[in-house]
């Protein structure tokens, strides 16, 4: 049977049982909701990580992928089961970031609790999970929230099991690159640990601490030798090392300004994009903030306990990554300081309360300050959900940074297109990426089998019922739009940046000189159409042609336009309906403008054909075998 202080003891725990579930099923909320609108389409970064669980998934095993500047490999590991089970789209490229922000939540929860005592832990619980900050990377697609995640293992391992909390500290190296940062953590508690005395005599033994270190060093020694052996791996390191190279130059100003910008984000100053959050939105409130500098100060206070000593020097190295690169405060590159950050405020919350509870006591007005203080809470709590729903989830998805960094305009082209989805989508752009195609597809959540152009410089006809996307940053050439007669769009999208959706017709409505030829069984050239023009220093060309089969990504045509001596005198090079793209049958009007003085003395004809870039080898046509059809200069134009 219980005594009466077990049986408190138990109310207690159930209590911050309950609170700590609530805690996590509030954060959950905060994560989940418009999962798909908040961020407001998938970041180039987030479809290229579903690109590298693709090339797991396709028996590419590395330790570190070179792919969008270099990328450590755990988050990506972890994702493959998800997107066997969910397909590959949105849900599948953020849910596993929402699980580690919730594991996050809940580690520090029992974490904090343990070291600190029920309030300053459920105080940090409780801004995790209505803070923006802990919110936006719990809803990106990419790989930073498991460095916490990671580090919060350790911690709870440190440091009465040296070999698992090395074994998690190295691993956590394997999930984001500024966790080299925190190597620094065993040698600054080492050093602690040698200058801490109880008597002059005495010096605490370091040596959990050691094998920490030595632990991290060798899971790490693979990554490192790695990285060691191909230096064009750490090209996004040597980025962003100007501060540093500026300071061993001898100029300390670079290194100063993101040193102060980054001490300085907790009320002063903010993160200078658009990629997380609004420009120059502090990570906390004022109200907020002096809790946190005053749990800092409790902290230092009282340094000279292990666990102090400790958060502290886990804050400073995980501010490091963002203190010593540009473009600080980075709230990204500081994420492994994240629990303390938050936890912070909670050791100021459980001061306060006790301290208070005591003055409380000795005037007998303990229910009144109880009252008080809850209110205070609430509050606070208010105050925090109101400024991440107004700024994070209204304000910064509409802004048009945000849109065109999380490709906004895609997500809303597979919107349209779900709601149509007989038509064949022809999509333009200003420069096409094939990344650019995989962003479309996973915003569907299927393959439309999108046809691309860009530049609108070419248009592709696929049979049936086809439709052109067009951005309004990358419009259609006024040629082509009179050629396809392209008039009033079906559709225009209401936000910027936008695009309109043009009907396509299943024939080419001008007539074309015809000239077939197949070059390489591959692309059939069906015709020409010189477009009449009175700028005598330019010429205008249109080709017709049809694809055959798949084509090579890096199929080109070229036009010559000749001398009656054959000697060139301008040229067009290129093909901007994209290739691989393109699937047999499909019709590809091609814009061609040599942009040389014509003579009459000088043009002779015009030289057309077809080349892979890769290797400049010409592709063929007829018997004998030839490589280019001559078009005759219709009279009047030279």
């Amino acid at each position: 049977m219980p005594t009466a202080d077990n049986s408190t003891e138990t109310r207690v725990d159930l209590r911050s049982l309950w609170a700590s579930v609530a805690v996590l099923l509030g954060a959950a909320l905060l994560r989940l909701v418009l999962l798909h609108e908040v961020p407001p389409g998938l970041s180039q970064d987030e479809v290229l990580n579903a690109d590298i669980v693709e090339f797991i998934r396709g028996g590419r095993l590395e330790l570190f992928f070179r792919e969008g500047f270099g990328h450590e490999p755990l988050f990506h590991y972890l994702d493959v089961p998800l997107q066997l089970l969910l397909g590959d789209n949105v849900l599948s490229i953020r849910l596993p970031a929402v699980f580690l922000g919730l594991i996050a939540i809940a580690l520090t929860l029992a974490w904090a609790r343990r070291e600190f005592g029920s309030i300053a832990a459920l105080t940090a619980g409780i801004s995790l999970a209505l803070s923006w900050w802990p919110i936006v990377f719990s809803r990106v697609g990419i790989r930073p929230i498991f460095l916490p995640v990671m580090l919060l293992l350790m911690a709870w391992n440190w440091p009465k099991r040296p070999w698992l909390a090395g074994l998690l500290l190295g691993l956590s190296l394997y999930t984001y690159t500024p966790a080299v940062t925190m190597l620094a953590l065993p040698l600054l508690m080492i050093l602690y640990m040698l200058v801490k005395r109880r008597s002059p005599s005495e010096i605490r033994n370091p040596k959990p601490e050691i094998t920490i270190l030595l632990i991290a060093l060798l899971v790490y020694l693979p990554l490192f030798l790695t990285l060691r052996a191909d230096p064009t791996l750490l090209e996004r390191g040597n980025q962003l090392s100007g501060p540093i190279a500026a300071f061993i130059s001898g100029d300390w100003h670079p290194l100063w300004q993101t040193t102060s910008a980054t001490l300085g984000v907790f009320s002063f100053t903010g993160d200078p994009r658009w990629t997380y959050s609004l420009p120059r939105w502090s990570l906390f409130d004022p109200l907020t903030a002096l809790l946190f500098y005053g749990g800092l100060v409790v902290a230092i206070v009282r340094i000279g306990r292990y666990k102090y000593a400790f958060i502290l020097a886990w804050l400073l190295c995980g501010l490091l990554p963002s203190m010593i690169t540009p473009d600080a405060p980075s709230t990204i590159r500081m994420i492994a300081a994240l629990p303390i950050v938050y936890l912070l405020p909670g050791l100021a919350v459980n001061w306060a309360w006790h301290f208070g509870r005591k003055r409380a006591a000795i005037h007998e007005k303990r229910r009144f300050f109880t009252v008080g203080f809850v209110i205070i809470a609430i509050v606070l709590v208010s105050l925090n959900l109101a400024l991440t729903v107004r700024n994070g989830f209204v304000r910064w998805p509409q802004t048009f940074e945000a849109r065109e960094k999380y490709q906004t305009m895609y997500a809303e082209m597979a919107t349209y297109l779900a709601a149509h989805p007989d038509a064949t989508p022809v999509i333009n752009t200003g420069f096409f990426y094939p990344i650019d195609d995989d962003s479309v597809r996973r915003n569907l959540g299927s393959d439309p089998d999108a046809r691309w152009t860009q530049a609108g410089q070419a248009m592709v006809l696929p049979d049936g019922n086809a439709v052109w996307l067009v951005p309004e940053a990358a419009p259609v050439d006024p040629t082509l739009a009179a050629l396809l007669e392209l008039h009033e769009p079906l559709y225009r999208s209401l936000d910027k940046p936008g695009f309109a959706v043009y009907a396509l017709p299943e024939s080419v409505p001008t007539d074309f000189s015809a000239e077939v030829h197949t070059y390489g069984g591959a692309i059939t050239l069906l015709g020409y159409h010189i477009v009449p023009t009175d700028d005598r220093a330019a010429l205008t060309l249109l080709s017709l042609w049809r694809a055959e089969k798949a084509l090579p990504d890096d199929l080109k045509l070229f036009v010559h336009l000749v001398s009656a001596e054959n000697d060139i005198l301008s040229q067009y090079d290129g093909l901007d309906a994209i290739p691989d793209t393109l699937q047999a049958g499909d019709l590809i009007v091609q814009r061609h403008s040599l942009p040389e003085i014509i003579t009459a003395s000088d043009a002779a004809a015009l030289h057309i054909g077809v080349y892979t870039a890769t290797n400049g080898q010409r592709l063929t046509i007829g018997l004998p075998s030839s490589d280019t059809v001559i078009l005759p200069l219709p009279p009047g134009t030279n």
